[in-house]
């Protein structure tokens, strides 16, 4: 899965839970929605060396199989384009948004590796659940 994919999938993902969660206003819910199946769309077919995907790896949202932009960064996704102004800031905007606020509060470390002869059971991911919230 190339790191446009990860990307991609991160804000699809809170597009739909944007669209099952309540919002303040079913307009500003809906331009948000809009705003970030917009930026998943633009993200989409970028190649890997791409300068925005550059400054987000840099800043360390890639996570093997995973992409985190980190806590101030899962703000940002969850109020892109919520408030009762909107800005003018598009795509692009938001991925630099999400490269700065990644370098000032940076995604959270890998697990250290288990100690030799520890035995992990198997986590299982579940499948989001209409409704239901997606973990910051």
């Amino acid at each position: 899965m190339t790191r446009a994919n990860l990307v991609e999938q991160f804000l699809r993902e809170r597009a739909w839970w944007r669209l099952d969660s309540a919002g303040p206003n079913p307009v500003y819910v809906a331009r948000s929605v809009v705003a970030l199946l917009d930026a998943a769309a633009y993200v989409q077919d970028m190649p890997d060396d791409a300068p925005e995907l550059a400054a987000l790896d840099k800043a360390g949202c890639f996570r093997g199989v995973a992409f985190d932009p980190g806590p101030q960064g899962a703000v940002i996704v969850r109020e892109w384009q919520l408030a009762e102004n909107p800005t003018a800031a598009g795509p692009a905007e938001l991925l630099a948004e999400l490269a700065r606020a990644a370098r000032l509060t940076p995604p959270a470390a890998p697990a250290a590796p288990a100690a030799p002869g520890t035995t992990w059971s198997a986590a299982i991911r579940v499948p989001r659940q209409p409704g239901a919230p997606i973990p910051s």
